[in-house]
């Protein structure tokens, strides 16, 4: 089962860990991926490029923290009580963002998909079994990612293979 401490390697994991200049990437970001808004937000002051160049990993790691949860808290994922359910929306929201993580959290549920953690999403959530409900949202991101990586979709086919290794990465089957 996967922790938040584990969540915060793995973005360092798939982000890198060192400063990254454009056009290697769309914008200048700091270890972790961190970009000036959300350092910006995190500090709460004016931040710069040097900002971003200076970070310590550990500095890094707390602000990354900071935007888990924030990601977690503004878009009601703190209100899943399973654990697992939870990190796992958490990824799938900060890898893909939170209202379409929750559109198909919503499909796996059967209830309206309003890209919102609703009174009805939260029942669904709480009278499932989470241990099948997690590994269905595994399934869920697997489609998604398929589609997405197909002929004409949104994303490059060269990433769908880290892309469904991210997804399963948060499986707790059992395998000899």
């Amino acid at each position: 089962m996967k922790t938040e401490d584990q969540l915060i390697a793995d973005v360092f994991l798939r982000e890198g860990d060192v400063y990254a200049e454009p056009p290697q990437i769309d914008q200048p970001t700091g270890r972790g991926g961190i970009t000036l808004p959300v350092l910006k937000d995190y500090a709460g002051h004016h931040v710069t490029v040097a900002d971003l160049k200076a970070m310590t990993h550990d500095y890094a790691a707390s602000v990354i923290r900071w935007k888990l949860r924030q990601l977690s808290l503004k878009s009601g994922f703190m209100k899943i009580a399973d654990e697992p359910v939870r990190l796992q929306m958490i990824d799938f929201a900060y890898n893909s963002g939170a209202e379409l993580a929750i559109r198909w959290l919503q499909r796996v549920l059967r209830v309206a998909r309003t890209s919102k953690m609703d009174t009805d999403t939260l029942v669904a959530v709480g009278v499932a079994d989470p241990w099948l409900l997690h590994h269905a949202l595994i399934a869920a991101r697997l489609s998604m990612i398929d589609k997405a990586t197909d002929p004409g979709g949104k994303v490059d086919r060269r990433y769908e293979e880290g892309l469904e290794n991210r997804a399963l990465e948060f499986s707790m089957l059992e395998v000899p």
